[in-house]
């Protein structure tokens, strides 16, 4: 998967170390406030978008197929919020890619789709055996290809059952993959306990401040990825370089969409970990800031008004999503300049660094 450099955090050096009540730590707030109910969210969707592909397998018709594709859009919302939890149970076995390969700038995921599809692979058709293929074939880029893209119009007829079962093999994946992430964070996991009540001895958290340092770099690596990853591929550095096909989800017309409930999640993440109220002096003004900045973002961004594959080239739709660029970058320089030095923290390369 390609790797891309940016400004914002790597590792976080703990300056400060602060004790925390299991019960009103951030971690605590976090993995009871945001974490489980953004994850039952995604379950909820992912089943009934595996039921709605099922129905439509059973019984294709353009109705049906049009209710996979709104359940579809569902599960990306629902996605877009969990994704900031680029971490522990996410990151673990490769689960982020095989719910979202992203980016693919060489259109691995597109080629290996298309041979799937083409050689009808029966290996693929299967939940267990799509699991063992390559991520870039798992994940919601790979079934929005087959719920959107070419040829897709023939699951809505009884001639196409091969991609009907792959679609439905992908989804139920997808589940199976959520419902994994699920049981990291539920209450009593190793992970969860350690999130929510660090002590010297637990593991990968050993103080409050580590799990501070978890939080604030996944809003920065939220960022970071929405940047490099979504907008300024398809942006290009001038109009004439603009390509909206380089843009996640764009078949679909969902690019915006996804990236809307992306900023959603992590003004949501900061809000609940509750440093407005309980961090330093002067925290408060910090998260308002950053607040700010996002719902710059969020409006450019909810403003498009043209399909994903023609608003990078679109004049004032242009504007609009530089807008949300720029914003995005200040919201970065707010987490790293301002939050986390208030929070005892110092921060070096991104996480989303290569070598």
């Amino acid at each position: 998967m390609t790797v891309f450099r940016s400004t914002g955090l790597a590792a976080l050096i703990l300056l400060v170390a602060s004790p925390a009540s299991a019960a009103d730590s951030s971690g605590a707030r976090v993995a009871e406030e945001f974490a489980r109910p953004a994850l039952a969210a995604l379950a909820g969707s992912g089943e009934t978008l595996t039921g709605a592909i099922g129905a439509l397998c059973a019984a294709p018709d353009a109705e049906k197929l049009e209710a996979a594709r709104t359940a579809f859009g569902a599960v990306v919302d629902d996605w877009g919020r969990v994704s900031v939890l680029r971490f522990g149970p996410l990151a673990t076995g490769n689960r982020f890619e095989r719910l979202f390969f992203w980016p693919d700038p060489r259109g691995l995921g597109l080629k290996q789709i298309q041979q799937v599809l083409a050689a009808r692979d029966e290996n693929a058709a299967t939940p267990e055996g799509l699991s063992q293929k390559s991520v870039a074939a798992q994940g919601l880029p790979a079934l929005e290809f087959a719920l959107f893209g070419t040829g897709a119009e023939s699951l809505a007829a009884t001639d196409d059952p091969y991609r009907c079962r792959y679609a439905a093999a992908a989804a139920r994946n997808i589940a199976n993959v959520v419902a994994t992430v699920s049981e990291g964070w539920a209450d009593g996991s190793d992970f969860a306990a350690a999130f929510a009540s660090p002590a010297a001895d637990t593991d990968p958290y050993r103080s409050a401040a580590e799990v501070d340092g978890e939080i604030v770099k996944a809003a920065d690596t939220a960022f970071q990825y929405i940047r490099a990853a979504e907008l300024l591929p398809p942006l290009g550095k001038a109009i004439g370089e603009a390509n909206g096909r380089r843009a996640p989800l764009w078949r679909s017309g969902l690019s915006f969409r996804l990236m809307l409930a992306q900023i959603a999640g992590v003004r949501d993440l900061v809000a609940v970990a509750g440093y407005a109220g309980t961090g330093p002096a002067g925290t408060s003004e910090i998260v308002a800031a950053l607040d700010a900045e996002l719902e710059t973002a969020r409006a450019g961004l909810a403003g498009v008004a043209t399909p994903p594959q023609d608003a990078f080239a679109d004049e004032a739709d242009r504007a609009r999503i530089g807008a949300a660029n720029l914003a995005l970058d200040h919201a970065g320089h707010v987490v790293a300049d301002r939050l986390a030095p208030a929070l005892g923290l110092t921060m070096g390369f991104n996480a989303l660094d290569g070598d």
